[in-house]
């Protein structure tokens, strides 16, 4: 994001310390809940970065990362492959004293990697993942830079031990423990601006760091501690020729381990604060005003002034890329929260600077003009527009003013926190026209959210309203910060939309566990998931299809509709029994038609960054990745296999499913516990847990098989039992469940062996997808234009049926009558009402023979089948007969 978050609201500092030292608090702890079957889980690599052009060698920490096979980076000009030490000398003469028959001592275990990063690899952050026996790990972030890299040496935890570092290096260290101090001491001259980063939150690290820079006197030059989820960027001009010493510590002294890692730049790289603005048209190019640290060509901005010191201020023109498939990607190789996850936009860089984040623009693009504010000098904006504005000085609100015609109809949106901005923004829409003025709306954090887990998307930014013009006019929007009256700088950013609604999706894909770092492996003969997030932009409602592209041989994965309004659904893979041994990226992608035109967008992959306890509702840290990956390895433990694949039910029936359990692996001897998953199964549909019972083997009587009995005459025999690996669910479906489709998948566990000298763990296993579709009871609500008629003998009345239909709904209807037992000489022929028609005219006709009077309670019947289920819908009707 644009520079380094400098202040939040109160309410997120305490959120964010709070969750900060709820995961430090995990750290290096056993997870007790979960899937424990062998599953690769990288912690950190040293070092985590390198210089381009260079090859080095890398370790590594974590778990279940047995027998390495490479590193896998998300760029191919990246390789990472084993490093084999030498076997030990095995030949007896070697040894005089060896015993022959005892076995060759087993190979000394892979410890470290050799990275090659080709000199055409452009300088960045990168994923990096560990590929060994049990798959693929989750990612780790891995830097390439273009400063000489440099390994920190212990003992440096004072100012005596200083470890000597030149200007223009990268230190990668880490703090062991909680106490741990780095000192380093370079050599510098007079006049010399320097910009320190200590990279922490970008690539991954636990650390919350303190930085100081003294010179040998101990006089502190500079400072600075940034907010969890930051960087420390500190900027120092040396007053004179000689050394100078950096310190590094984590604040409060509280928590430290080889988690607590950390890239340190000394030198005299740019460093990018804050763009303004933060949007452009796609396909155009637009003058970008940089605010940041020696910026080339840049000149100090006296009234930009940051952490006590004024920025530079650079102009350059950017061009926004036109591809309309650029156009709905976040290329952005900084670290992307969930509360960015949906924004489109790509990344601008001066050479040997960080990243920053420009927005796409969907309307033409304004600049606020600094005298608005209060409402008597509105700025007057033309609509639609997008508006580039900021909270840059002390109790700083921003007025606009727009014209409308009666019926217009806007989306009106704020974006800050999104943009990775400090600012805490509101928004007002005002009718000053009323006497006194009135508020059309106003709106402030946005709560909404995909999880309260691994996907916390609940953000500061307002919500986006849609507003709708009453009358023709003049509206004003008041935008402003909560923390203004404390901190304004020029990193307060906002960026304001007023355009038309243009409904759309964005799509998010992660593995399965939610409250720590994961990966998807997929065992020959089994199933896996991953959890897939839709994001419904501005009205869209439509159906959506999720698929899965890119699949290497023997695994197949069906694709999966989410009916309107449904946000999530577990995507299962599933590979064949012979399926090759497999790593590599795939991709998922949803499709959906929007405004007759079909719509594909392609999904974001994401990952838990570090574990939380499970089950506590505290929200993860959370980023998306570069790719989406899967690892087939060899057999599955087991296959849990659901039927029939799709199926139908109506609000406050019960479904039955057949559930049944494939064991595969001979170490599977124990009962298997079969329960809804809270957050994945459909609110309103339940089932009771199930148990799949270990089959008994039947106990041989020796003695008994030895005698030689005669043939007895056939004995009643009780009906054999049924498999006690096939179970029924009984799916009960609520009368309040949001009808709809939706994609079931069941869930299972039981402690199984991953090999026979391992020890039993815990295994969860998915079955496979069932389609059902919910329907109401009604899917319309039946009226008639007269429901008391009167008909005369030798005549034909008519009765206009009508049809509420349901959205989404647009089934022929077959109508007729229905006379009660005591009715008689009146009848009329079944009609059809067309599909997606709302009305069509019923004739009644009468017998010559009829009496005159009432005839009541007569029934109108129509009929709908809607997936094959037969829908009834009913009203009642009087009919008075007369001459």
């Amino acid at each position: 994001m644009p520079g380094v978050c400098r202040l939040r609201s109160i309410a997120g500092v305490l959120l964010a310390v709070f969750v900060a030292l709820c995961h430090a608090s995990t750290a290096c702890a056993q997870v007790p809940l979960g899937n424990q079957w062998p599953n690769p889980r990288l912690t950190y690599l040293m070092p985590m970065g390198g210089k381009v052009g260079t090859t080095f060698e890398v370790s590594w920490a974590g778990s279940d990362l047995d027998e390495p096979q490479a590193l896998w980076f998300s760029h191919p000009g990246i390789k990472g492959t084993p490093i084999v030490p030498p076997p030990p000398n095995a030949d007896p003469k070697a040894d005089p004293k060896a015993d022959p028959k005892k076995p060759p001592p087993a190979p000394p275990p892979v410890t470290k990697f050799s990275v090659t990063i080709n000199k055409d690899v452009p300088p960045g952050t990168y994923d990096a993942r560990f590929v060994g026996k049990h798959g693929v790990s989750n990612p780790r972030v891995f830097v390439v830079g273009e400063l000489n890299e440099v390994a920190e040496k212990e003992a440096n935890n004072d100012v005596d031990q200083a470890q000597k570092v030149e200007i223009g290096s990268t230190i990668s260290g880490n703090l062991v423990n909680a106490t741990d101090v780095d000192y380093y001491v370079f050599a510098g001259k007079k006049g010399q601006r320097l910009t320190l980063v200590c990279l922490c939150a970008s690539i991954d690290s636990r650390l919350l760091p303190e930085l100081r820079v003294l010179d040998t006197t101990g006089k502190q030059l500079g400072y600075q501690r940034p907010l969890p989820g930051n960087d420390g960027v500190l900027d120092v001009t040396l007053p004179a020729d000689g050394d100078y010493l950096v310190r590094l510590n984590q604040f409060t002294y509280t928590q430290g381990n080889a988690e607590y890692f950390y890239r340190l730049n000394i030198a005299g790289a740019p460093w990018i604060e804050t763009v303004f603005p933060p949007m452009i048209e796609p396909g155009k190019t637009a003058a970008i005003t940089l605010y940041g640290r020696n910026l080339p060509g840049g000149k100090p901005e006296p009234a930009a002034v940051v952490d006590g010191k004024p920025l530079d201020k650079l102009v350059v023109n950017v061009a926004a890329p036109g591809d309309p498939l650029a156009q709905q990607r976040l290329a952005f190789s900084g670290v992307v929260p969930p509360v960015s996850a949906t924004l489109d936009g790509f990344e601008y860089r001066l050479p040997g600077s960080n990243p920053s984040l420009l927005t796409f623009a969907k309307a033409a693009v304004v600049l606020e003009n600094e005298g608005n504010d209060s409402a008597d000098k509105a700025q007057e904006i033309p609509a639609p527009v997008e508006v580039a504005g900021r909270i840059d000085k002390r109790g700083d609100r921003d007025w606009y003013a727009f014209n409308v015609k009666k019926g217009d109809t806007y989306i009106i949106e704020l974006f800050s926190h999104r943009l990775g901005t400090p600012a805490d923004m509101f928004l007002f829409v005002r009718d000053m026209k009323a006497k006194p003025p009135q508020d059309v709306t106003s709106q402030d954090d946005n709560p909404q959210t995909f999880n309260t887990k691994n996907l916390y998307t609940a953000s500061r930014d307002p919500v986006p309203f849609k507003f709708v013009a009453p009358a023709d006019g003049k509206y004003h929007v008041y935008v402003g910060s909560h923390t203004s009256d404390l901190v304004a700088d020029p990193t307060h950013i906002y960026r304001l939309r007023i355009s038309p609604e243009k409904p759309d999706f964005r799509v998010i894909v992660m593995p399965n566990e939610d409250f720590r770092p994961d990966s998807v492996v997929l065992m020959q003969g089994g199933l896996e998931t991953y959890h897939v997030f839709v994001e419904r932009l501005e009205g869209f409602k439509s159906d959506l299809t999720i698929t899965m592209e890119g699949l290497p041989p023997g695994v197949t994965c069906t694709a999966q509709v989410l009916s309107a309004n449904m946000k999530f659904v577990n995507l299962v893979v599933s590979a064949a029994d012979n399926a090759p041994v497999f790593t590599g990226e795939i991709k998922v992608t949803g499709t959906a038609v929007v405004n007759g035109q079909k719509v594909v967008r392609e999904a974001r992959p994401a990952t838990v960054t570090w574990p939380v306890q499970p089950q506590q509702n505290i929200p993860t840290i959370t980023r998306l990745d570069r790719q989406l990956m899967l690892a087939v390895r060899e057999k599955a433990p087991a296959k849990l296999v659901a039927t029939p694949d799709k199926t139908v039910a109506v609000l406050g029936d019960k479904v039955n499913i057949q559930l049944k359990l494939n064991r595969i692996s001979p170490e599977f001897k124990t009962n298997f516990q079969v329960q809804p998953v809270q957050g994945e199964f459909p609110t309103g549909l339940n089932f009771p847990n199930l148990t799949f019972a270990l089959p008994k083997e039947e106990k041989k009587d020796a003695k008994k098989e030895e005698k030689k009995e005669e043939p007895k005459k056939e004995e009643k025999k009780d009906k054999p039992k049924g498999n006690p690996d096939e179970q029924t669910a009984v799916v009960t479906v609520a009368p309040n469940a949001q009808p709809g489709t939706y994609n079931l998948v069941f869930r299972g566990f039981a402690p199984i062996a991953p090999n026979p000298k391992a020890k039993p763990v815990n295994t969860i296993l998915p079955s496979t997808p069932i389609t059902l579709t919910i329907l109401p009871k009604q899917i319309a609500t039946l009226t008639v234009d007269n429901a008391n008629p009167t008909v005369k003998l030798g005549a034909d009345g008519v009765v206009v049926v009508k049809l509420a239909r349901l959205p989404d709904y647009n089934e022929a209807f077959k109508v007729d009558l229905v006379l009660p037992k005591e009715a008689k000489g009146i009848s009329a022929e079944p009609i059809t009402i067309p599909a997606g028609a709302s009305e069509a005219k019923l004739t009644l006709k009468l017998e010559s023979n009829t009496p005159p009077g009432q005839l009541q309670n007569i029934t109108i019947r129509a009929v709908a089948v809607v997936h094959g289920v037969t829908l009834t819908h009913e009203t009642k009707i009087n009919v008075t007969v007369v001459k």
